[in-house]
This record gives C-alpha cells, sequence and structure tokens, in this order.
C-alpha cells in the first residue's frame, strides 16, 4: 500500500490517494476543494479510481467530488448518518465556505465494518460520530494505519459545535474506540501532520480530557 497526501484548499484539507502500486487500483479519501493535483497523480501513475470515500460532509472535504466523479465515473461513498448533510449544503457549509451551493448525492452507503477496497488493500470504516453523525475513520489493519478525518488531530479532537456535531457522542468515541488503538498505529488526519496514538496519549489534551 502506498498514498499521497495532497494539502487543498482554503482550509489546508488533507486529501489522500491510498493507492495499490500492483493493480493500480486507487481510492481518494477527502478530496478537498482543489482536483487537479488528485487528476493530474491518478493520471500520471496510470491509477484506476476505484472510490472517493468521505470521512464526513463538511464543505471543505468534499468540494471536489463531482470533478473527480465526472472524471473517472467512479462512486462516490459516505457513511449513511452524513447523507443528508452531503446533500443539503446549508448543512455541509458550503454556501458559507465557497459561495456556492455543493450538495452531492453519495453511490454507495457506508455503515461501521464496512470495507472499501483497492486492489489488495482494504480499508474498513470505523464509524467515529461526534463531529458530524456519520463521520468515519478508515483503519489499514496490515500498516497499522488510520485516516481519521476530522475526527481526532496530532494535538486536538474535532469540533462540535456545528449542526450534527455531539460532545457526548464524541466522549464515547474516543473512549470506546480511538481510546482502543495500540500506540504503534499512526493517525493521518483530516488536517495538520500525522502522529502515532502513542504520541496522542501522551500529548494530546483533548483527547486526555475526552477520557475523564
Amino acid at each position: 500500500m502506498k498514498f499521497k497526501k495532497n494539502v487543498v484548499g482554503i482550509g489546508e484539507t488533507n486529501g489522500y490517494i491510498v493507492y495499490d502500486e500492483e493493480k493500480l487500483e486507487a481510492v481518494i479519501i477527502d478530496p478537498g476543494d482543489e482536483s487537479k493535483s488528485f487528476i493530474k497523480f491518478i493520471d500520471k501513475n496510470g491509477l484506476t479510481l476505484t472510490n472517493i470515500v468521505l470521512t464526513h460532509y463538511h464543505y471543505d472535504h468534499i468540494g471536489a467530488v463531482e470533478d473527480i466523479r465526472d472524471a473517472y465515473g467512479c462512486p462516490v461513498s459516505i457513511h449513511r448518518k452524513d447523507v443528508e448533510g452531503l446533500k443539503n449544503s446549508n448543512l455541509n457549509h458550503s454556501l458559507m465556505g465557497f459561495r456556492r451551493s455543493v450538495e452531492i448525492t453519495p453511490d454507495r452507503i457506508l455503515l461501521d465494518g464496512d470495507s472499501i477496497e483497492a486492489g489488495n488493500i482494504v480499508l474498513r470504516v470505523i464509524h467515529t460520530p461526534g463531529h458530524t453523525p456519520g463521520g468515519i475513520c478508515l483503519m489499514n489493519e496490515s500498516e497499522k494505519i488510520v485516516f481519521t478525518g476530522d475526527t481526532i488531530f496530532k494535538d486536538d479532537i474535532g469540533r462540535m459545535d456545528l449542526e450534527g456535531g455531539s460532545e457526548e457522542s464524541m466522549k464515547r468515541t474516543i473512549l470506546n474506540k480511538v481510546n482502543k488503538w495500540s500506540n504503534d498505529i499512526i493517525l493521518y488526519p483530516g488536517h495538520g501532520e500525522e502522529a502515532s496514538m502513542e504520541y496522542i496519549r501522551k500529548k494530546n489534551g483533548e483527547f486526555q480530557y475526552m477520557l475523564r
């Protein structure tokens, strides 16, 4: 498994191209609001895009989805509880963030425990509500990597004060899911730098607060 991180858009969103270099199949996680760097990389490397996976519905993660879906005809996937927000520009804040409406109908509805595949790569869907009702993380167990979206970052956690956010849900997510990950797992978030779970446990104050 290999992956390429693109930092894109006004929110400096981390979008990821995860690909199997032997099978030449790829998935995009959260393309942000700029499609060109994703399309350039996919075409340059001769990759077949099998899926666009969204960790949640906020505008800074979804703006480029339609351009990429149109270019490759691949499905768009999101958790069942975030479908409404993806289809509603008021909930996903695209009117505020972009001054244009972004409303997307997904092709695949995800649930906790589902798998996203590209070649021999398997990403397991972990439902992690708190930032949004249908927020997810994507774990590759063999590589000990988790793409966390806006659930948790290197030094803090996702905000919970927007529509659909819930401190109670986030607390359950951190306590019952994130806290069960081993120290050697590396988190690749939707913004900022990656971090190990060992670092998170020692240095991430908001993570520590949620465990009290």
